[in-house]
C-alpha cells in the first residue's frame, strides 16, 4: 500500500518528519497523539506513550489547566519528563470540536536544547540589527541636508529672507518658495523644516518637473494591492505618506499636471490621501513647502495652475533674488566654495575677482560653484585668472581686455541698481551676456543632439526657461538624423 493512501497515515508520517515535538491529549488527559521527535525527548518509543495519561509521563504537566481554562501558553521554558536535564520550550494549546468545545490540548516542544535556543535568539538579534540599520538608513536619506547656516549671503536682502525663514519655521502653514533655477530654493526648503517643530520627522523631497506624466498619481499618493498591471504585489505607499509627521516638499511644482493639482489640493483640505485602487483614505499630517521658478501669475491667467490650489499653498513666500541682484555675495560663496574642496590658499586674482562681480551668472548660485570647480581644477598655482574659468562664463571682462582699453587692466566699475556695470567701455554689457548665452545654449544642445530636455538638464535651467531663451536668441533645435534648417 502507497505510504500515502489514507489521511490519517499521512498526517502521522508528515508530524513524525517535523524536527518540533507535538503531542495530543484528550479532554481526560489521555495521550492519543505523539510524534517521534516529542517520544524522543522523553526518553520513550511513541507506542509506549499512546493510551497513558499525560500525568503519568509528564508528573508537572499543566494540560488540564490550559483545558480547564481554555487559554494557551505560549512560550514556557521547562523540563520535560523526570529526571530530564534538557529545557525546552513548550506551547501549549487548547483544541476545539466541531462545536467549538475544548477537546483537548497540543503541545509542542520547540527546542530540545538551550543552544538551538540561544542559537535562534542570536538570528533574531541579528536581524534586529539589520532593521535597525536600514531604519537608520531610511531615516538619514529624509532628514534635511541643509540648514539656516548652510545658506551663504550677508547682502541686505539674504539677511532678510533668513529671518523671514526663521519666522516661517515656527508656525505650520504652507510656503511657496520662488525663485530662479540654481538661486538656492532646495537650501531654504531644507532650512525651513530643520527650524521647524517637524525637524524630527521626514522631509520627503519630490522634484515635479522630474515624475513622467503617468507615473505622477502613484509616486505620489500611492498605490493598493493590483492596483493595476504590474504593480507590486503588497502594493505601494506613496510620498504623501511618507510625509507624515514631517514636512512635504514640491520642488517645481508648477510642472505639476493639472489633475494632479486637483488631487493635491483635496488633500490639503481633507489632511487625508487614498492610493490609487482603494477607496480607504489614510490620515496624514505633515507640512507643505512648495517652490517654483515659474511665473505663476503667467500661469494662473494661462489656466495652466489652478487657481485655488494657489491660494492654498502661497500663505507664506520666499522670493530667492537671482544672484545678479546680491553681486556683494559672489565672492563669499566663490571662497566657500574653494574651502570645501580643501583650497583655503587658493586665492582669486583681482581681475577674477572683478569678472566674477560683473557677470551676470544667468544659472545662479550653482553656476558660480561648477564655474569655481572648473576654474579651480584648471589653475596652474595658489591664484586663480579669469582665462581658468569656462569660457562661456565670464566674457564680459575678456571682451572689454580685448578691446585694448586698458592694457589687460580692468576697467573702473560704477554701480547701476546694484549691479557692477563697466564704465569707461564702448562695450555694451549686456549684449555681450546675451552673445555669450546664445553661444552657450547653442554648445550645450550640440552635446545630445538637439535634444531639448537633456539641453535643459545640463545648463541646470527648467525646459520652459530654455524654450524661452531659444525664442529669444532664434536658436531652432537641430535632431540628429532630421533635415538642417537652413543656415543653421
Amino acid at each position: 500500500m502507497p505510504p500515502f493512501s489514507n489521511t490519517s497515515e499521512s498526517t502521522r508520517l508528515i508530524l513524525d518528519s517535523l524536527p518540533m515535538g507535538v503531542l495530543f491529549c484528550d479532554r481526560e488527559g489521555i495521550i492519543r497523539f505523539v510524534n517521534k521527535a516529542y517520544a524522543d525527548l522523553l526518553g520513550q518509543a511513541p507506542d509506549a506513550l499512546l493510551g497513558r495519561d499525560i500525568t503519568d509521563v509528564i508528573p508537572h504537566s499543566r494540560a488540564q489547566v490550559v483545558m480547564r481554562e481554555d487559554r494557551p501558553e505560549m512560550g514556557e521554558l521547562c523540563q520535560l519528563g523526570p529526571g530530564s536535564v534538557q529545557p525546552v520550550v513548550v506551547n501549549r494549546i487548547p483544541v476545539r470540536d466541531s462545536l467549538g468545545q475544548v477537546a483537548g490540548m497540543v503541545s509542542q516542544a520547540l527546542f530540545n536544547d538551550p543552544q538551538e535556543l540561544q542559537r535562534l535568539s542570536a538570528k533574531i538579534e541579528r536581524l534586529d540589527r539589520k532593521i535597525n540599520h536600514y531604519k537608520r538608513r531610511i531615516q538619514a536619506s529624509l532628514a534635511p541636508q541643509y540648514s539656516l547656516s548652510s545658506i551663504l549671503g550677508e547682502s541686505a536682502v539674504m539677511r532678510r529672507l533668513k529671518r523671514q525663514a526663521q519666522n516661517y519655521a515656527r508656525l505650520d502653514e504652507p510656503v511657496l518658495i520662488l525663485g530662479a533655477t540654481g538661486a538656492g530654493k532646495e537650501l531654504f526648503a531644507h532650512a525651513l523644516h530643520a527650524e521647524s517643530p517637524r525637524a524630527e520627522g521626514p522631509l520627503v523631497c519630490i522634484n515635479c518637473a522630474a515624475i513622467p506624466k503617468d507615473l505622477f498619481e502613484s509616486e505620489l499618493f500611492g498605490y493598493a494591492r493590483g492596483a493595476f498591471s504590474g504593480a507590486r504585489q503588497d502594493g505601494k505607499i506613496g510620498q504623501i505618506e511618507l510625509a507624515d509627521k514631517g514636512t512635504l516638499f514640491l520642488d517645481e511644482i508648477g510642472e505639476m499636471p493639472p489633475e494632479i493639482q486637483a488631487k493635491l489640493l483635496r488633500v490639503l483640505e481633507s489632511r487625508s490621501v487614498c492610493r490609487v485602487g482603494s477607496v480607504t483614505a489614510h490620515t496624514v499630517d505633515f507640512r507643505l513647502v512648495a517652490a517654483t521658478n515659474r511665473h505663476m501669475a503667467a500661469m494662473l491667467h494661462a489656466g495652466s495652475f489652478r487657481e485655488d490650489l494657489y491660494y492654498r499653498i502661497n500663505t507664506f513666500v520666499l522670493e530667492i533674488p537671482p544672484l545678479r541682484d546680491r553681486a556683494e555675495d559672489i565672492l563669499l560663496i566663490a571662497r566657500h566654495t574653494l574651502a570645501r574642496m580643501g583650497l583655503e590658499q587658493t586665492r582669486f586674482s583681482a581681475r577674477a575677482e572683478a569678472a566674477m562681480r560683473a557677470f551676470s551668472w544667468p544659472g545662479n548660485v550653482r553656476q558660480l560653484h561648477n564655474a569655481v570647480v572648473h576654474a579651480a581644477t584648471m589653475r596652474q598655482g595658489d591664484v586663480i585668472e579669469v582665462e581658468d574659468f569656462p569660457p562661456e562664463t565670464l566674457p564680459a571682462m575678456t571682451a572689454r581686455e580685448n578691446a585694448g582699453g586698458n592694457g589687460g587692466v580692468a576697467a573702473p566699475t560704477r554701480h547701476d541698481g546694484g549691479v557692477r556695470v563697466p564704465s569707461g567701455t564702448e562695450i555694451e554689457l549686456h549684449g555681450i551676456m546675451a552673445d555669450a548665452e546664445a553661444v552657450a545654449i547653442r554648445q550645450a544642445l550640440a552635446a545630445p543632439g538637439g535634444n531639448v530636455a537633456a539641453t535643459a538638464r545640463i545648463l541646470g535651467i527648467a525646459r520652459a526657461t530654455l524654450y524661452t531663451k531659444l525664442a529669444r536668441y532664434g536658436i531652432v533645435p537641430h535632431r540628429e538624423g532630421t533635415p538642417r534648417p537652413p543656415g543653421d
